[in-house]
């Protein structure tokens, strides 16, 4: 079995490849926090390099992959429908961010190129060995007064010192912060543990909680009610916050006080069924307006609908994150909720991505890490999973 040879880009079909490598190579980026959270781009991903490495890779076109992969009909409208497309621009983003973090540690590389579904295969280049210098050859020995000698050795103490100086500030001086540290900082720096209120349904009258269930009763009955998406962010946040070690608690909106609120931090999770996170985001510039159209209202142009839910449009979903501290709790208050579920569903996870999160380097506010931040994000259903989140509008104060 030959290995390809070069570190130029070939496709697999016309190049012969080591298929242990790939295999390898392919369990490894699907194990990976940039696709192992999905089932759309990971299906997509194993298919065509599985379908290469038999050899048909003319068989990789859109429409196929919408039937095999997707589950779509032989006959449907790939100009209607682009699953196929934006899955696979998904694909290279998520490719390009792996090999962003593990390039040192991988023998083979696999790309996706764009216009194609046949993905390419290259040997990665062995770092360069670091060249070992000869030893310097000793100084012969000059003759000097008593006053040059001093002066020399002066000179030297003076250029130890100063090496020794800058070698411990290069070691000790912190790393500098990273986009995910300026937006988590508040809370995870916080004394106390962080408070995740998660919105639960809206009962109704017909469906009204009885007033003496307790906690536990609420858990077992039901009247307790979570949707997917809130679910989904709740697993999400939760999983942030240990992989950080930082303790927190949950509850249902209904479980909890202002009083609970207070000087401490706060994750609202969902909107409409959420009443804290309705109450809380009212006075900042971006808000959820549930009127005769669903939208994410912004107050320097209420009359705006263009982050609402149109009839025309319904695939696309709207999200508020925020970050900020709230006078009236005292506290560090996070937002993640959306118009509705997949908005939820997306604003989660760009809470949590540092793939999504770095969008915050080029639409973020100056300074955003250091003040208050609200942005307003946009994504759209996709075959029932929430599309990837953008960043539509933000501001700071």
């Amino acid at each position: 079995m030959s290995s390809v040879a070069d570190d130029t880009a070939q496709g697999a079909q016309n190049h012969p490849v080591d298929r242990d490598l790939v295999t390898l190579e392919l369990d490894a980026i699907l194990g990976s926090s940039f696709f192992r959270g999905s089932k759309r781009y990971p299906a997509l991903l194993k298919y065509v390099v599985v379908k290469t490495l038999e050899g048909q890779a003319d068989d990789l076109k859109e429409r196929t992959l919408g039937v095999e992969v997707f589950g779509r009909t032989p006959s449907y409208d790939t100009n209607a429908d682009p699953v196929v497309r934006s899955s696979a621009s998904e694909v290279r983003k998520r490719l390009a961010q792996y090999y962003k973090d593990h390039a040192e540690e991988c023998r083979l590389k696999i790309d996706l190129p764009l216009g194609s579904y046949v993905p390419e295969f290259r040997t990665m280049a062995a770092p360069p060995e670091t060249p070992v210098l000869p030893e310097a050859l000793p100084e012969l020995p000059i003759q000097r007064t008593n006053h040059s000698f001093l002066w020399i050795a002066v000179v030297a103490i003076v250029a130890v010192a100063l090496t020794s100086a800058i070698t411990v500030y290069r070691w000790h001086r912190p790393a500098p912060a990273t986009v995910t540290d300026k937006l988590w900082g508040p809370l995870l720096h916080a004394p106390t543990p962080v408070l995740i209120v998660v919105g639960t349904s809206d009962f109704g009258e017909s469906h009204e909680r009885p007033p003496e269930a307790g906690s536990t009763d609420r858990l077992r009955s039901p009247y307790h009610h979570v949707s997917m998406s809130c679910a989904l962010a709740l697993a999400r946040v939760v999983g942030f916050l240990q992989s950080n070690g930082k303790a927190y608690v949950i509850k249902d909106d209904r479980e909890v006080s202002l009083t609970d609120f207070r000087s401490r931090p706060v994750v609202l999770i969902g909107a409409r069924n959420n009443p804290w996170t309705m109450r809380l985001t009212d006075p900042l510039r971006f808000r959820f307006d549930y009127g005769s159209l669903s939208k994410v209202e912004d107050r320097t142009n209420p009359s705006a609908s263009d982050w609402g839910q149109h009839p025309s449009t319904d695939s696309y979903d709207y999200a508020i994150f925020a970050r900020y501290h709230d006078a009236t709790t005292n506290g560090t208050v996070m937002v993640i909720a959306g118009l509705g579920t997949f908005g939820t569903e997306s604003a989660s996870e760009f809470a949590v991505s540092t793939q999504y999160l770095d969008q915050l380097t080029t639409k973020g506010p100056a300074g955003w890490g250091e003040k208050n931040l609200e942005l307003v994000i946009k994504t759209e259903d996709i075959s029932g999973e929430a599309a990837p989140p953008h960043v539509v509008s933000a501001t700071s104060w």
